[in-house]
């Protein structure tokens, strides 16, 4: 376990480098507040501007950030009167001019100095123990602390000018106004935001070599209906009656491009369920969507009963590609875990601020930053509006079809993946897992599975093959053959 010394030597290397020259601004005006000023009214606002800007970077960092907003409210309630009153008691007084005499006091360098002290100081608690991040009870000390800062600031503006400026008085109102700017911001980010078109990359419409696959050998599409009526749809390539794979596709794909995955593990000697998840390949009622957040969740479960795959005598191994391996994750660490006796995620996508995660997923995905964080808030107060817009968008030329599908929803985007608390949700995963991984991955930093996944839970075995990118691993021979082997030493077929 690190030191203390090199914890805060590290938050010091994190820390971005425009904070520094924004904490030196800080001080020099607390230091030119000693004194009695004369200044523009703006000038005043600059400390409480700062204080409310780094506590709105908190609350988009924050695991729930519905739950910090909430006590980033309080806070700011109970600080406000408190500024107010600490505001009023410094001498100051309007010139004709419109610019205010102020008497010096050390408000405003306890203040500035105080911003950046709270948040260094959460930033060693988070370092020493990242676990903390997601509890419930430091998410709203963290969110507290920034509306407490905030609320301070500006109620110190408020009482300061309050006696001089009718505009000033009317800060008494910041918590109306506030929340307003808040119902604006969040409806405008709704409203407007929207994945942005990416250069199209060749892989994202085919797949290597699938030009010379004998398509005479694909096995037709198959459906079951999913406990609402809508189509689930898959394909089946029968072995071993006793030994079940569920294959599950990457992002914006269908049961089709698992196609050499599934002939390999057939070979192995698996009966493979190559599904199409909703939203994909003709399963679902719309393209690119689901009708809730966890509704993939069900689909797998209503699969499996309607298939019998429920049948205590089948050992059932659910395997997944990409964004499918993100989704193995989630199933393997969910309530449902025990539906499967073991899970393969090849190549997963984990998170976004995950170190395994390359930006924009190396060109692959466009995402709605601000969409999805207002759609986050919202649904974090039990609101699920709006869920169905786009908020991903790949990197492929194709339109929606049965075999492909351009862009998420909010809410399949979701289904897909772990949750924000994805840490817990990995070191919870008990039943037997393989991560698998190519050595040459241009979407995901390979090199980083394997420390990650030591960190958060060591029985995850982690495989790297070597000399493969992203889509080898369902398109090349040897990848394929690979995922095969790692699947009969998951179900105890081979000691290799």
């Amino acid at each position: 376990m690190p030191s203390l010394f090199e914890t805060l030597l590290q938050i010091v290397r994190n820390t971005p480098l425009w904070v520094w020259p924004l904490m030196a601004l800080v001080v020099w005006l607390g230091v030119l507040g000693l004194r009695t000023r004369t200044l523009p009214l703006w000038r005043l606002a600059v400390l409480p501007a700062v204080g409310l800007v780094l506590s709105f970077v908190g609350l988009g960092q924050a695991v729930q950030p519905a739950l910090a907003l909430v006590a980033w409210l309080a806070a700011l309630a109970a600080a406000l009167p408190l500024g107010d009153l600490l505001g009023r008691r410094r001498p100051v007084r309007r010139l004709e001019d419109g610019r205010l005499e102020i008497a010096g006091g050390w408000f405003m360098l306890v203040f500035g100095i105080g911003i950046f002290a709270a948040r260094y100081a959460l930033g060693v608690v988070f370092g020493m123990a990242p676990s903390l991040r997601a509890e419930p009870a430091w998410i709203a000390v963290a969110g507290g602390v920034g509306g407490f800062v905030a609320g301070l600031g500006l109620g110190w503006l408020g009482g300061v000018g309050g006696r001089s400026n009718r505009w000033i008085r009317r800060l008494r109102w910041a918590p109306a106004i506030f929340l307003l700017t808040v119902a604006a911001g969040l409806g405008g980010a709704i409203a407007f935001s929207s994945p942005g078109e990416l250069p199209r990359l060749l892989a994202g419409d085919s797949l290597p070599g699938m030009s010379t696959w004998n398509m005479a050998e694909l096995p037709p599409v198959q459906r079951v209906m999913a406990r609402d009526g809508a189509p689930l749809a898959y394909r089946v390539y029968p072995a071993r009656p006793d030994r079940a794979v569920v294959l599950v596709h990457g992002s914006s794909s269908a049961s089709i491009s698992m196609h050499k995955s599934a002939q390999a593990l057939q070979a192995a000697g698996a009966t493979v369920y190559s599904i199409s998840l909703r939203g994909h390949g003709g399963s679902g009622t719309a393209i690119g969507d689901t009708s809730y957040r966890s509704q993939l969740d069900d689909d797998l479960m209503d699969f499996l009963k309607a298939t019998g795959l429920t049948d205590p005598k089948i050992q059932r191994t659910l395997i997944g590609f990409s964004s499918g391996g993100g989704f193995v994750l989630r199933a393997a660490s969910g309530a449902n875990r025990q539906a499967f006796d073991a899970y393969l995620a090849v190549s997963p996508y984990i998170a976004q601020d995950a170190p395994t995660t390359r930006p924009a997923s190396g060109g692959w995905a466009s995402v709605a930053v601000p969409r999805v964080i207002a759609l986050t808030v919202l649904d974090g107060f039990g609101l699920p509006w709006f869920q169905g817009l786009p908020v991903v968008r790949f990197a492929t030329a194709s339109g929606p079809s049965e075999n492909r599908t351009p862009a998420y929803s909010f809410r399949l985007a979701a289904a897909l993946q772990l949750s924000r608390d994805w840490r817990r949700e990995i070191a919870r995963i008990d039943r037997p897992t393989i991560v698998a991984v190519g050595a040459n991955d241009e979407l995901f930093r390979a090199e980083q599975y394997a420390p990650l996944l030591k960190e958060l839970n060591p029985q995850i075995s982690v495989e790297v093959v070597p000399g493969l990118g992203h889509l080898d691993m369902i398109a090349q021979e040897r990848a394929c053959t690979a995922i095969a082997a790692l699947w009969r030493r998951l179900s105890g077929e081979s000691g290799t």
